[in-house]
């Protein structure tokens, strides 16, 4: 299986209400017509579990982030581009053969995509195989918030996914969906961080198990420049969005970015200048857990008191 990047992401949230000043107006992500055009601008309310949904756009994709309304926030899918056709074909019997269900039972009308499929990874987080995703020729992206743009040519960004067992993940997500290791992080008292990836950008998947509780931790957005990142990280202080972790920057990657915590619960990292790996070059690094600096709050406390720093 050939992964092209993270396609598209759906959240599920009891109140849309809370969603859209964080994503409009304090992330600067583009309100959207629904998965099958129609002008709701944001909400659709026949597309959602349990009622209306919101989406979002980040580049010329006709979306690439919703978010559900449903009783229990959280992660509702993680969408993973393929090819074609003929690659989900592919995927779907490689996915059989690892003895991982496969449900075909989702409209791809209700992603706005030719093709898709549905599986659930060890952990339990639902994921989904697609291909063909609508554009929105003629409507250029245009940030309500005044951000220049996101980097999305490498897929839109990348999420962490917090695992009982690191190394036993990293193995699973190679096997089934054919993901390369591109650094695994020593987060100390045995606890790792393994960085994958699926195309140049550093990675497209990131577990660690140096966390309490397996979970769904974030997604990270890029955007095109550092000033981007550092007048969100102003909007986010001023208007007071919950702050997961400081603005700061990675040692590995070396993106510099900020994570707030999102309505659905869980975390948005926004970041700007993530490095790329030239597959025919790059070999595995170990690596230690040291920011360069900042990435200060309430998730490194975790991480301190689990083992190390990521």
């Amino acid at each position: 299986m050939r992964i092209q990047g993270l396609g598209y992401i759906g959240f599920h949230a009891p109140d849309l209400s809370a969603w859209k000043p964080f994503a409009e107006q304090t992330l600067g992500f583009a309100p959207a017509a629904g998965p099958g055009g129609d002008d709701v601008r944001g909400e659709d309310a026949s597309a959602g579990a349990g009622g209306a949904s919101l989406f979002y756009r980040l580049d010329e994709r006709r979306w690439r982030i919703a978010i559900h309304r449903s009783a229990t926030p959280g992660l509702a899918y993680v969408g993973w581009e393929l090819t074609d056709a003929a690659a989900l074909a592919q995927a779907s019997e490689h996915l059989a053969a690892c003895g991982v269900a496969v449900d075909r039972s989702i409209d791809p009308a209700m992603r706005g995509v030719a093709g898709v499929l549905r599986f659930v990874d060890p952990s339990g987080n639902p994921h989904e195989l697609f291909h063909g995703a609508a554009t929105a020729p003629g409507e250029p992206f245009v940030s309500p918030a005044g951000v220049s743009g996101f980097v999305t040519r490498n897929g839109m960004g990348h999420v962490l996914i917090v695992v009982p067992d690191a190394p036993a993940a990293e193995a699973w997500y190679a096997r089934v969906l054919g993901l390369r290791t591109t650094d695994r992080m020593d987060m100390g008292l045995g606890k790792r961080a393994i960085f994958m990836r699926t195309n140049a950008r550093h990675h497209a998947l990131a577990v660690t198990d140096v966390l309490p509780e397996p979970c769904f931790h974030h997604l990270m957005v890029e955007a095109q420049t550092l000033e981007d990142v550092g007048v969100a990280w102003d909007r986010a202080q001023k208007q007071n969005a919950p702050v997961m972790m400081t603005i700061g920057q990675h040692a590995n990657d070396p993106m510099l970015s900020f994570y707030l915590t999102c309505p659905s619960g869980c975390g948005i990292e926004f970041g700007a200048g993530g490095t790329l790996v030239d597959d025919a070059r790059w070999q595995i690094r170990e690596v230690g857990p040291d920011e360069l600096w900042g990435h200060r709050g309430p998730t490194m406390d975790q991480i301190e008191a689990g083992g190390g720093r990521a």
